[in-house]
């Protein structure tokens, strides 16, 4: 695991809602109970362990269970797997636009549209509401609202199909390092 990974989730008009560093995760390790697919290609997974400051525009809050984002360069959508020690508890899957990926950095726009999905693959759209407000407040143009609504489309089916989308995130991890990376704002 590459130390030091900035992760930066703006808003629609680009403001920073919120920041964290993690780990990035080589491309071909496995945590857990995963399985790498033809849904790893181009996927970007990063660590962040329970204790890791969360900084939002609110205030910086240390984060309460680990976590292993997935992230696509083309892709509407990430995920964020949440773990109480091993064990998965729920997967959260928001809707974006396709995040910017560096070497150190990655950037994505949050659309205020997210499920939960639970290990036993029930779900629940959490965020329709704020999603459809947003998207009229903030001017949401006709590519965005159509590449969102794809999207949540496609996750939904992947759940509905127990689709090898969602294998990708371990169900149990292995033992890995749990300790918090410093704050480096």
């Amino acid at each position: 695991m590459r130390q030091d990974f900035l992760v930066e989730c703006r808003s629609y008009e680009k403001a920073i809602r919120g920041s964290w560093r993690g780990s990035r995760v080589d491309a071909d390790a496995l945590l857990g109970d995963e399985q790498l697919n033809e849904h790893a290609q181009d996927l970007v997974r990063v660590w962040v362990p329970a204790g890791t400051p969360m900084n939002w525009a609110t205030g910086t809050r240390p984060l309460r269970y680990h976590s292993l984002q997935f992230f696509w360069p083309e892709r509407w959508y990430m995920l964020s797997a949440f773990y109480d020690g091993l064990a998965l508890i729920h997967t959260y899957a928001t809707i974006i636009q396709p995040a910017t990926i560096g070497l150190e950095r990655l950037s994505y726009t949050d659309l205020d549209l997210s499920m939960l999905v639970k290990p036993d693959f029930s779900y629940e759209v959490l965020t329709q509401a704020e999603f459809e407000q947003a998207a009229e407040m903030l001017h949401y143009d006709e590519e965005t609202r159509i590449g969102a609504l794809m999207a949540l489309d496609v996750l939904t089916q992947a759940v509905h199909r127990r689709s090898s989308l969602f294998t990708l995130v371990p169900h149990l991890l292995q033992d890995i390092p749990s300790q918090p990376l410093r704050c480096g704002h």
